[in-house]
């Protein structure tokens, strides 16, 4: 209970601070409301696409992917927990996040946002992708959702971003290989930059 009325307030500061816009490629959300789990794969520009995202699709339970490091830094580390947070460890070699991802997502029938640049781009810039986004995305068989995000977030600056249509990653027949994780991280990459490039048309008509 504490976590929920934690995260309701949190909303409400974003929206009174950065009042989400959402743009929507193709057909929209109904009332802005996932089918069913999916994994949510986002730029990142600040800090604040976290809880920026979450407000916009409020009506679904996301965790996030941060970095474990993160959890022991004071007052942050507090709002990682108490938000749902999954901690992922960039130092070394890591699998804890993906099983509690997909616990996350088969076990409680909630979604997993995932950016997989690892850390903050510049403006309207992608850095690398992460093969770990692949990795889940292809054991888990639930729908990837793409978001850009045109940040960095301003205080009292509407926030705006654009959600891409589900689709999936199936498993490939001779299963996972370096060399198919790395074509669909790939993929994925260019998704995003062809998701900005319509956010971006569709911004400029507004």
């Amino acid at each position: 209970m504490g976590d929920r009325i934690f995260r309701g307030v949190v909303a409400v500061l974003v929206r009174i601070l950065y009042n989400p816009k959402v743009f929507f490629e193709g057909e929209p959300l109904k009332g802005k409301k996932l089918k069913e789990p999916s994994i949510i794969v986002s730029n990142h520009t600040s800090h604040l696409d976290g809880p920026v995202l979450n407000t916009a699709l409020r009506r679904e339970k996301i965790h996030t992917l941060a970095a474990k490091d993160r959890f022991d830094q004071r007052g942050f580390g507090f709002f990682l927990r108490h938000t749902g947070c999954i901690p992922i460890d960039r130092q070394h070699a890591d699998t804890s996040w993906i099983h509690e991802a997909l616990k996350v997502m088969k076990v409680d029938g909630e979604s997993v946002a995932i950016y997989p640049e690892g850390r903050h781009g510049s403006y309207r810039h992608q850095l690398p992708f992460h093969s770990g986004v692949s990795m889940l995305a292809v054991m888990a068989q639930m729908p990837i959702v793409m978001v850009y995000q045109d940040g960095p977030h301003r205080i009292f600056r509407r926030s705006k971003m654009i959600i891409g249509e589900p689709f999936r990653i199936e498993m490939p027949e001779g299963g996972l290989s370096a060399e198919f994780v790395e074509a669909k991280t790939a993929m994925l990459q260019e998704k995003m930059k062809a998701l900005m490039d319509e956010y971006i048309r569709i911004d400029e008509t507004q």
